[in-house]
């Protein structure tokens, strides 16, 4: 009997370091995804104020608007980006951005586009 409970009380404590050390791990892990993101979007940021600080305003747009069909393909193409929470937000701002516009939408991801849904 007494062995009984000593071998369930090490289930239960390996239970429990378990669970700490995955959620020690994952913390960690969501820390790094963090970190990436925010240096990426700073180095983005530092590029586009040298970009409008040397009058290339135009160059910028046109870089910008170039890369929005990539963006578009890019996630009907990747499970991982598709599944994202602001997917579909992302997919509309791009479409909205065409719109608003009077811009046509390229043929290669207008199919895409007039799947999702309208914004409010």
């Amino acid at each position: 009997m007494k062995s009984k409970i000593t071998a369930s009380l090490i289930f239960v404590g390996g239970l429990l370091v378990g669970a700490l050390s995955t959620f020690m791990i994952l913390g960690q892990v969501s820390h790094l995804q963090y970190r990436d993101y925010f240096m990426m979007t700073a180095r983005e940021q530092t590029f586009i104020a040298w970009e409008l600080r040397a009058n290339r305003q135009r160059e910028l747009q046109n870089r910008v608007e170039a890369n929005l069909p990539a963006i578009v393909r890019a996630i009907q193409n990747d499970g991982k980006l598709q599944s994202a929470s602001d997917s579909q937000s992302v997919l509309k701002g791009i479409r909205d951005f065409y719109e608003m516009n009077s811009l046509p939408i390229p043929s290669e991801i207008s199919v895409i586009l007039s799947g999702v849904p309208p914004s409010h």
